[in-house]
């Protein structure tokens, strides 16, 4: 499945970029796009480890464009919720938005 998004790094690892991030080997990149339509840049990455072992020690970063937020699992999940939410109340003020909103979500090219 391809997003409507440019990826802007299609491994599935985060680059190597600098003394203070963390390397390759540790992270797992879930997804790092570029939004064609508004130029907005966004990346998720978690710790790598084995299959179902991700704790609420561990993080997870969410960059949106200059923006880190590091969450735990529980709080990201929680996160995409509110936003979720928050656009079901965007609609019933301005449905208008509704092509929008099916545009951003639609994962098929």
């Amino acid at each position: 499945m391809e997003s409507r998004g440019e990826p802007a790094n299609a491994s599935n690892q985060a680059p190597e970029d600098g003394a203070g991030s963390p390397s390759s080997a540790d992270t797992i990149e879930l997804l790092d796009m570029v939004w064609p339509e508004t130029g907005l840049q966004t990346r998720a990455q978690v710790p790598r480890r084995p299959k179902d072992t991700l704790s609420d020690n561990d993080t997870i970063d969410l960059q949106i464009d200059f923006l880190t937020l590091a969450l735990t699992p529980l709080e990201f999940i929680q996160l995409a919720s509110f936003l979720r939410m928050s656009i079901d109340g965007l609609l019933d003020h301005h449905p208008g938005l509704q092509r929008a909103v099916i545009n951003a979500f639609d994962l098929r090219d």
